[in-house]
C-alpha cells in the first residue's frame, strides 16, 4: 500500500503562495516554500520541479479561483448593480498590507516576462472583464446604468481602475486598501449611474461583504 503523502498539493500551494506573498519573488526559494510547508525540499520538487513550475502551478490555482471567487463574491446581493459593485471590489482582501501588495505586484512582473505565465495571467483577466461585462449588462437591462456606455467599456474602466488603485497604493500606501477600492471604485459606479437614463441607486455594501 503506497504512503499517504504529507501534504497534499493545495496545501503545499496555499503555503507557498503565503510565502511568496510575505518574501517576494527575489527572496523566494524551494526549500523556504518546502518548510512553510511541512515537507522536504526534495518533496516539493518532485511534486512540483523547477520554482518556475511551483510559480506556474500557483498561477493555475489563482485561475481557476476566480470564477469561485466572484460568485461567493456577488452572492447575496440583490441588484444587479450591487453585484457589479461586489465583482470589482473582489480580490483586494487579501492584499491589506503595503508589503503584500508590493510582492503581489513583483510577481506580477515575473508573469510578464515568461511566455506561459503571461498566458495565465491573461486568462484570469479574461475570465474578470467577461464576468463584469455580464455583470455590467445585467445593470443597463435592469435601467441601473445608462446604455450609453456598452457593457464592454464600463468592465474595461472598472478592471483598469482596481488594477491602478493596487499599484498606486502600494507605491503610496495611505489607510485601508480594501476601503479605498471600494470607495473609489463606488465613486465610479456611482457617476456612471447617474448618467442619462439611470434610474437605481446602489445597494449599500455590508460591512466586510467583498
Amino acid at each position: 500500500m503506497a504512503r499517504p503523502r504529507v501534504a497534499d498539493d493545495e496545501q503545499l500551494l496555499a503555503a507557498a503562495q503565503q510565502l511568496l506573498y510575505e518574501v517576494g519573488p527575489a527572496e523566494f526559494t524551494l526549500a523556504r516554500a518546502a518548510a512553510r510547508g511541512g515537507v522536504s525540499a526534495a518533496t516539493l520538487i518532485k511534486r512540483f520541479g523547477s520554482k518556475r513550475e511551483l510559480f506556474l502551478a500557483l498561477n493555475r490555482r489563482w485561475v481557476d479561483s476566480i470564477a469561485p471567487g466572484l460568485a461567493a463574491a456577488t452572492a447575496g446581493h440583490h441588484t444587479p448593480m450591487a453585484r457589479l459593485r461586489a465583482a470589482a471590489t473582489w480580490g483586494f482582501d487579501d492584499l491589506d498590507s503595503p508589503p503584500d501588495t508590493a510582492n503581489q505586484l513583483a510577481a506580477l512582473a515575473l508573469d510578464l516576462q515568461d511566455a506561459r505565465m503571461q498566458e495565465l495571467l491573461a486568462e484570469g483577466w479574461r475570465i474578470v472583464t467577461d464576468r463584469l461585462t455580464e455583470l455590467a449588462r445585467e445593470a443597463i437591462d435592469a435601467g441601473e446604468l445608462p446604455g450609453s456606455l456598452p457593457a464592454e467599456q464600463v468592465a474595461r474602466i472598472l478592471f483598469a481602475a482596481a488594477e491602478g488603485i493596487r499599484l498606486t497604493w502600494c507605491v503610496r500606501p495611505s489607510g485601508s486598501l480594501v476601503t479605498q477600492a471600494g470607495a473609489d471604485l463606488g465613486a465610479i459606479l456611482t457617476a456612471l449611474s447617474t448618467g442619462p437614463g439611470s434610474a437605481a441607486p446602489i445597494e449599500p455594501r455590508a460591512g466586510g461583504q467583498r
